[in-house]
């Protein structure tokens, strides 16, 4: 579990770094990648290799962090708001818009020399291929500010149950991500429990409130449910679950049941109208 951080521990690193001089023209940041959950039970790794981080801002492209060997992510291990440290450096202050992922092209790995690839709980490996995405690397767009003498955290929230599907006919698993980039002073987190009937395989999801309706249900082009959810978490054999990295705003949250395999049964309750501040950890009790 190397690198990985509660949401809490990005607060810490803030602080700590803020207290070194920083030189006047740049901020510094810190980049931290998460993931929300798959809803099938039977996988037990999700693995990808980054290569690269860079950012467009003020001058251009500019490289964060360019690893001597390729670093292998569990994604699934950055859930319920862990989170795994990419870098942090010094950079001119200003607006940045955009940070590109390099994903590594080969690799030798515990799996044989997949460099991105799913594990199953049979110990069944598939490997995932990324189209074009080794040459160009994976564009997330969103806008974020370096302060000027100041500092800041920017979150990529990866999303591996939309960004991993299958290919067609061919049954080939493709990389095709569907990221967020936040800056960690606005988002906040939904935390509670559910009760009821519990034995089942749950999961919770956030919308914007309004954007949720009956159609969510149906698989999308890439077999996806619920895929205009914000973000979701599963929720564990006590009940309990953790919305991470919202956005502030008003929310609409879905609780579903699958079976084992991730496939979508039925919508079992819904909330309305949930209201989160910036930064703020909400606790909330859903009766099923």
């Amino acid at each position: 579990m190397k690198h990985l951080w509660k949401i809490f521990g990005l607060a810490a690193l803030v602080f700590f770094y803020g207290c070194d001089s920083i030189e006047s023209g740049n901020g510094r940041a810190s980049f931290y990648l998460t993931d929300g959950p798959l809803e099938g039970e039977n996988v037990a790794e999700v693995v990808i290799s980054i290569s690269k981080v860079e950012v467009f801002g003020p001058e251009g492209w500019t490289t964060v962090k360019e690893f001597e060997s390729p670093e292998a992510i569990n994604l699934l291990e950055l859930q319920g708001g862990e989170t795994f440290f990419l870098d942090e450096r010094e950079l001119v202050s200003g607006l940045y818009d955009q940070i590109r992922l390099g994903l590594a092209s080969s690799i030798s790995s515990a799996e044989g020399e997949f460099p991105h690839y799913i594990k199953f709980n049979d110990d069944s490996v598939e490997e995932i291929t990324v189209p074009s995405g080794t040459q160009s690397g994976y564009k997330v767009v969103g806008d974020f500010t370096i302060p000027d003498g100041g500092v800041t955290s920017i979150i990529i929230d990866f999303d591996v149950r939309k960004s991993v599907v299958k290919a067609g006919a061919s049954g080939r698993y493709i990389l095709k991500p569907t990221l967020r980039l936040l800056e960690d002073a606005n988002v906040g987190s939904i935390e509670g429990a559910v009760t009821g009937n519990l034995d089942r395989n749950l999961v919770i999801y956030a919308y914007e409130s309004g954007a949720y309706n009956e159609g969510e249900m149906e698989p999308n082009a890439d077999e996806v449910v619920f895929a205009n959810a914000i973000t979701n978490s599963n929720i564990d054999v006590e009940g309990n679950f953790n919305l991470s990295f919202l956005p502030s705003g008003n929310y609409d949250l879905i609780v579903a049941s699958f079976d084992a395999d991730g496939n979508f049964l039925e919508v079992v309750t819904q909330e309305n109208e949930v209201a989160l501040d910036p930064g703020q950890k909400l606790k909330l009790s859903i009766t099923l």
